[in-house]
């Protein structure tokens, strides 16, 4: 996903890794424009020994090195993917009975020297090398300083598709996602996404969409909150939005969905 496009691309991430990946990413911002990012990644437990075998079934019968899903080096290095003037704080692994991890905390003084990617494809990443053959979209930030400071955030752009007339070919296709769409769910089963921007102090005034206390959400997707209205994710199958204004129309009988369609953002807070 190398542009936040409709809805359902953004639900079709990656065939293979899907719901087995948990993202959460919060930028914090202080007063004076610092702050901090907490980043926390989770991969099921299923597809972590899932690798694991598939190491060992490769590995030297004389090699003594244990798997690891995640190497301190890849994490701190992780900084520089929010911007070069990011540094790595801290880390913690994270292993429960279902999921494994870490929480990875990292610092910046300038929030518009920060970009932030809303795929969450380059936590999935097994090789660097042809990672990036499209070019990459982020949120970026500006920032005004003074007694009530005002964020910032412009948003990639939202694409939508040109409606084109059905075909039998269409037909053919819509058939194969009713026959497939059981496993399409299953797929996705705790898949869950989440980027949000917190304040330091209380919002004055925001044109986001979403906003709880001091926290702006800019893009959540939690699947199995979802299905609890299975016949209007059916329907936005089926009737993709064409602009915006259809798009938010669609946001209000998902539950489990939010994306910030407003471009840019400004949050003002004191």
């Amino acid at each position: 996903m190398r542009k936040i496009t409709y809805l359902l691309t953004i639900l079709l991430i990656s065939s293979f890794f899907t719901g087995c990946l948990q993202v959460e990413t919060t930028i914090m911002v202080n007063k004076d424009g610092s702050g901090n990012i907490n980043e926390q990644v989770l991969f099921s437990k299923a597809f972590v020994n899932m690798l694991k075998d598939f190491a060992m079934a490769f590995q030297d019968s004389a090699s003594t090195e244990e798997f690891s899903m995640f190497s301190e080096e890849e994490i701190k290095a992780d900084a520089k993917s929010y911007g070069e003037s990011v540094d790595y704080v801290s880390h913690e692994l994270i292993n429960t009975d279902n999921w494994e991890g870490y929480q990875a905390v990292y610092y910046f003084d300038d929030i518009t020297k920060v970009r932030l990617s809303p795929d969450p494809d380059s936590k999935l990443s097994m090789d660097d090398e042809g990672a990036n053959d499209e070019p990459e979209e982020y949120y970026f930030f500006s920032f005004i300083k003074g007694d009530t400071p005002e964020l910032i955030i412009d948003r990639p752009d939202i694409e939508f598709e040109e409606e084109v007339t059905e075909t039998s070919d269409t037909t053919k296709s819509e058939q194969s996602d009713d026959e497939t769409g059981e496993e399409f769910m299953k797929l996705m089963e705790g898949m869950k996404i989440n980027i949000m921007v917190e304040v330091e102090g209380d919002i004055e005034s925001t044109n986001a969409m979403y906003v709880q206390d001091s926290r702006v959400t800019l893009f959540q997707m939690d699947f199995s909150e979802m299905m609890k209205n299975r016949e209007g994710f059916e329907e936005f199958k089926k009737n993709e939005p064409k602009n915006i204004e259809e798009m938010k129309k669609y946001l209000e009988k998902l539950p489990g969905i939010k994306i910030e369609v407003e471009k840019p953002v400004t949050i003002k807070f004191n």
